[in-house]
C-alpha cells in the first residue's frame, strides 16, 4: 500500500481498469476468430461469450471499468473523511501527514531523559500520546528500552533529539546528569519540558535551573533550545505534545531545510471555532491600565461577546472623563468584570 489512503485506492482503480481492458482485448480477439471460422455455427461465439456482437463486449467492459472507478471513488471519499477525523498530527499546510524518518545509523527519534521519582508517569505518557499522535515515531523510554544501564552514552548516540523532562531531583539524579553531559558533548539537539504541578515535582524555571550544576546551566537554559510547560489538562497538553512532535520533526531528515514546521491536529479546540451560547458583555474599568485593551482583543477573537468601559459612579475614572477609552461598545449592563492584574493595578 501507499502511504496516502487516496493513492492506494487510486492505484487499485487502475489495476481494475487494467485488467477489464485485458478481459476486453482478449474476449473481443476470441469472438472475432470463432466469427471468422463459423466451423460450429453461427451461434457458437454467442453460445461461447455470451454476446451475440463484438460491439457489445466494449460496452460492458467500459460499463464495468466506470463502475470500478465510481466505487473506488466512493470508497476513496469514505476512507478519506474517516481519516481526517483520526486524532493524528498533520502538516497545517497539507493536512497530510508528516514523513518521519531517521537518519542513517539513529535507532531512536527522541531519548526521553526523566527522574523516577518525579518524572515517570509524565515521561509514559508522553511517549504513549506521541506513539498515538505520530505514527512511526521511536521514543526510547528506560522502562521499556534499557538493556544495560552502562550503556546510556551509546543510547544518546543513536537518538537523534533528546528530551529533558524537568522536574525536582532531576539535576541531582547521577544518570540523569551522564545523560544530559553525554547529550551535549553530543551536541544533540534538546527540547525542554517542564513539569508545571508542584505536587508532582514541578517548579518554576528558575528553581529548576538552580538544582542545575553551574556548568551545564548555560548550554542547557540559553542556547534557545525549545521549551514547553507539561500540563494535564487535556487540551493544554496536546499543545505541549505538538511543540515536542514539531521538535523531533524538525531533526528528521525530510524537513532538515525549515526552522519551523506549523502541526495540526483534526478535532482540537484550537481549529474550532468557539462563541458564547448567549450574548455576553464584559466590564473592563479604565480605571484598571491594560483592562479595555485585553477585552477588545478576546471580543475580536469569540463572537457573542462585548465590551463596556463605562467608567463605575465614584471612581477616578468618572471625575476625570479623559481617562475613559473611546471607541470601545457601551451596551449596558455588564455580565462580567475584567481584572487586568499588573505592577499598576493598585496604583
Amino acid at each position: 500500500p501507499y502511504k496516502r489512503v487516496e493513492d492506494t485506492l487510486l492505484a487499485v482503480a487502475a489495476s481494475l481498469v487494467l485488467l477489464l481492458s485485458f478481459l476486453c482485448a482478449n474476449w473481443t480477439t476470441i469472438f472475432i476468430k470463432v466469427e471468422e471460422r463459423k466451423a460450429c455455427g453461427d451461434d457458437y461465439a454467442t453460445d461461447l461469450l455470451g454476446f451475440s456482437k463484438v460491439d457489445k463486449i466494449g460496452y460492458a467492459m467500459i460499463g464495468l471499468a466506470a463502475v470500478a472507478v465510481l466505487f473506488a471513488f466512493v470508497g476513496g471519499f469514505v476512507a478519506l473523511r474517516r481519516f481526517a477525523r483520526i486524532p493524528t498530527i498533520r502538516l497545517a499546510s497539507t493536512r497530510q501527514a508528516p514523513e518521519l524518518t531517521l537518519a542513517t545509523g539513529m535507532t531512536y527519534h527522541c531519548f526521553n531523559s526523566h527522574i523516577w521519582s518525579t518524572g515517570q508517569d509524565a515521561a509514559a505518557v508522553i511517549k504513549k500520546q506521541l506513539m498515538l499522535l505520530l505514527p512511526g515515531v521511536k521514543i526510547f523510554l528506560d522502562v521499556d528500552d534499557l538493556k544495560d544501564i552502562g550503556a546510556l552514552e551509546q543510547y544518546i548516540r543513536g537518538t537523534t533529539m533528546i528530551l529533558f523532562f524537568l522536574s525536582q531531583g532531576y539535576f541531582r539524579s547521577k544518570n540523569c546528569l551522564r545523560e544530559v553531559r553525554s547529550s551535549l558533548e553530543k551536541d544533540k539537539p534538546l527540547v525542554l519540558v517542564q513539569e508545571a504541578d508542584p505536587e508532582k515535582g514541578g517548579g518554576t524555571l528558575q528553581a529548576l535551573r538552580a538544582e542545575c550544576p553551574e556548568d551545564l546551566q548555560t548550554d542547557i537554559f540559553e542556547n534557545g533550545w525549545t521549551h514547553t510547560i507539561w500540563m494535564r489538562i487535556e487540551e493544554f497538553q496536546l499543545i505541549s505534545l505538538k511543540i515536542i512532535a514539531e521538535a523531533v520533526l524538525l531533526c528528521s531528515p525530510n524537513f532538515l531545510d525549515k526552522t519551523s514546521l506549523p502541526l495540526c491536529v483534526p478535532g482540537e479546540l484550537e481549529s474550532q471555532s468557539l462563541v458564547f451560547s448567549k450574548q455576553t458583555t464584559v466590564w473592563a474599568s479604565p480605571a484598571n491600565p491594560g483592562a479595555a485593551e485585553l477585552a477588545c482583543e478576546l471580543a475580536s477573537a469569540f463572537r457573542g461577546l462585548t465590551v463596556s468601559n463605562v467608567a463605575d459612579v465614584g471612581s477616578s475614572a468618572s471625575a476625570h472623563p479623559s481617562m475613559a477609552l473611546r471607541g470601545l461598545d457601551r451596551p449596558g449592563k455588564a455580565t462580567h468584570m475584567l481584572l487586568y492584574l499588573n505592577q499598576n493595578t493598585w496604583l
